[in-house]
């Protein structure tokens, strides 16, 4: 009987989704990936090959209950293409801090400022001592940093001057793995300049990348030459994309605000200049009555906003989100021309399927989690249908938009950067009609004219608009409620909001209101999960201590981002030393490396002195105060667990 049931239930879903089932292949292929990557070992290849063979080829024999094995299919696929683009990039990583400086030559790809600076990013290196080095990423700070006047222009070969040191591994589990990141960018360590780089060769134009990476150099020369610094920082961010000159406290303003995303070069960019340039070639063209009796001016707009839109991509850095929106674009364009409806959930599962299969390392980061978690969220609202008045539609729109598309970003925002605004719907309905018909439009122009070498004053008129941009983050994100701390939600607890939000967004069969409840349990589940009292870091040079208020640690200086990290995954905005009197409330010192914590009325002593965990005898021990305390003895620094084996990246 109830085998019965659950074949019906099989039947009328089917039926349902029949039109839609590839829109669930990315699905399928991004679980798959998220499962290898979140692998304490590295699997075996071979197997891997054998069971994305066994599953597949078992599509072609077996008939009934196909699709439970074209799920695993498509699970055994993600599997593979991340395994296999693991062992294909192959980077080496720099394991060894390097104390003596290193002389290398080495092509630059990119030479950013920022406010201590420069910044750059350097290939083609060679050097005797470390042959395997594949991109570095070198900082040049100080007084001779900023006022160097020489053009480090993408394509020069340079002698540098270095101190060579790893890149930083993962703070604690669960935390951003920047490291992991730097792997799949190619990156093989971390430098610093200790002497003024001597330009041995002018650039050469060897790659399509080295000619983007020029004009963005180019432009970035410009908007530095004719704005003021800080408006300068915010245009070259919405222009190419770099925003390493931007001040921690512009960074703030538009991070409290919930206009973020203004920063990166995202759908919202792209979309807002290939609609531009497509309105205004459109009108253009059909102020010629006899291009318009014998050719689709529509169709002619929509391939000159197509290769404009490619050039744009091209300039600003290739992002995620800017990828996505491009890969969308050019379905919205063969749409076009072929008579079909543009904007689809299978436009989006399309973009996300190419990206996934090109770069799968991308599932891992915010930008590709936000940008798809947005768009999803966005084309599942416009598939149903919404009545605005006229008068209101486009406010409407923009506040259903701003508000649909903040759920789920706001999720991964609180996964990955411990951060929730609430003031986002209200500077979005300012600020993003004004980047869609001021700033952005100009920004066209801008670049246009640049070839003429006329752009000033369209890149003055367009920086008013930059500092209007400024202000309304600034005022916005000093309103109350602008910005909370949140702990770090579960892999569990992101899994279930996920999966719940993919059911809601993409099914169309009455279980979706399933993710609504589902929603409402991760919630719940996020509140009801505790968090860790105690943060030990992975070669026990410090550790912290969670209290009511305020994080404590032995160290902070030096491990000043470590330390940071742990306190917002915690849900804490502040932290303290060991030695100030807030945190000696809770923590007292018994020797140099021993400390008594009380914390949640339990009593810890944490020690790393052989001599006084030698000398107890059972796991129950007295603090100094005879009350009884668990003990944790810290491993020395020499300790290294042989259990796992370790990823590339490790």
């Amino acid at each position: 009987m109830c085998n019965n049931k659950f074949l019906n239930f099989i039947d009328s879903f089917y039926e349902s989704e029949r039109q839609r089932l590839s829109n669930f292949i990315p699905i399928g292929i991004g679980t798959g990936i998220s499962l290898y990557f979140f692998l304490d070992s590295e699997p075996n290849f071979l197997l891997n090959i054998a069971i994305l063979i066994l599953v597949s080829g078992s599509l072609v024999f077996i008939k009934r209950n196909r699709w439970i094995l074209c799920i695993l299919t498509t699970l055994s696929l993600g599997f593979f293409i991340a395994q296999l683009r693991t062992r294909t990039l192959d980077t080496f990583m720099l394991s060894e801090n390097n104390k003596n400086p290193l002389s290398l030559v080495a092509v630059v790809k990119s030479c950013e400022k920022t406010e201590k600076g420069l910044t750059f990013i350097v290939s083609c290196i060679k050097s005797k001592k470390y042959p395997k080095l594949n991109k570095l990423q070198l900082t040049w700070r100080g007084k001779r940093a900023i006022a160097s006047e020489q053009e480090y222009i993408p394509g020069s070969k340079i002698l540098f001057y270095v101190i060579l040191s790893p890149i930083y591994p993962q703070a604690f589990p669960h935390a951003y793995d920047f490291k992991k990141r730097q792997y799949f960018s190619g990156i093989s360590a971390r430098g610093f300049i200790i002497k003024q780089p001597k330009i041995l060769e002018k650039p050469k134009q060897t790659s399509l990348d080295i000619f983007f990476e020029q004009i963005r150099y180019t432009i970035d020369k410009k908007i530095e030459k004719y704005l003021p610094t800080k408006v300068a920082s915010v245009s070259k961010a919405l222009i190419t994309g770099n925003k390493s000159g931007i001040s921690k406290e512009i960074r703030r303003y538009f991070a409290n605000s919930g206009t973020a995303h203004l920063l990166a070069i995202s759908g919202l960019h792209l979309g807002i200049i290939g609609f531009f340039i497509f309105w205004i070639f459109r009108i253009f063209l059909c102020c010629f009555p006899r291009i318009c009796m014998f050719y689709d001016t529509k169709k002619i707009a929509a391939i000159i906003s197509w290769i404009v839109v490619l050039f744009y991509l091209g300039i600003s850095g290739n992002s995620v989100p800017s990828l996505r929106a491009f890969i969308m674009h050019t379905i919205i364009i063969l749409a076009i021309l072929m008579g079909r409806r543009a904007l689809t959930m299978r436009s989006v599962a399309i973009a996300a399927t190419v990206i996934m299969i090109f770069s799968p390392e991308v599932i891992l980061f915010p930008s590709f989690q936000m940008s798809f978690g947005a768009v999803i969220a966005i084309v599942a609202f416009y598939e149903q249908t919404w009545e605005f008045s006229r008068f209101f539609k486009i406010l409407s729109n923009i506040m259903a938009t701003t508000l649909v598309a903040s759920i789920p970003t706001t999720i991964f925002s609180v996964y990955t950067f411990n951060q929730l605004t609430l003031n986002s719907i209200l500077a979005n309905i300012a600020s993003v009609p004004l980047m869609t018909f001021f700033i952005m439009p100009l920004v066209v122009i801008a670049l246009f004219f640049m070839m003429f070498n006329l752009a000033q004053p369209f890149i003055l008129i367009m920086g008013y608009g930059v500092r209007l941009l400024i202000k309304i983050s600034e005022l916005s994100a000093q309103l109350p409620g602008s910005y909370f701390v949140m702990s770090t939600p579960t892999a569990i607890n992101m899994v279930i909001f996920i999966f719940s939000g993919l059911v809601l967004a993409m099914i169309h069969h009455q279980i979706r209101l399933y993710g609504i409840a589902g929603i409402v349990v991760g919630v719940i589940y996020y509140y009801c999960n505790p968090t860790p009292d105690i943060f030990i870091s992975p070669k026990s040079k410090v550790v912290g201590i969670k209290t009511k208020n305020i994080a404590c640690f032995n160290h902070l200086g030096y491990f000043r981002s470590m330390t940071a990290a742990w306190t917002k995954s915690i849900g804490l905005e502040k932290r303290e030393n060991f030695n100030s009197k807030i945190c000696k409330k809770c923590v007292s010192k018994i020797s140099d490396n021993t400390y008594s914590v009380n914390t949640k009325n339990q009593n810890i002593i944490i020690t790393d002195d052989m001599d006084y965990y030698s000398k107890s005898k059972d796991i129950i021990f007295l603090d100094k105060n005879n009350n009884f305390a668990e003990m944790i003895y810290l491993p020395s620094l020499e300790y290294k667990s042989n259990k796992l084996k370790t990823r590339p990246w490790s």
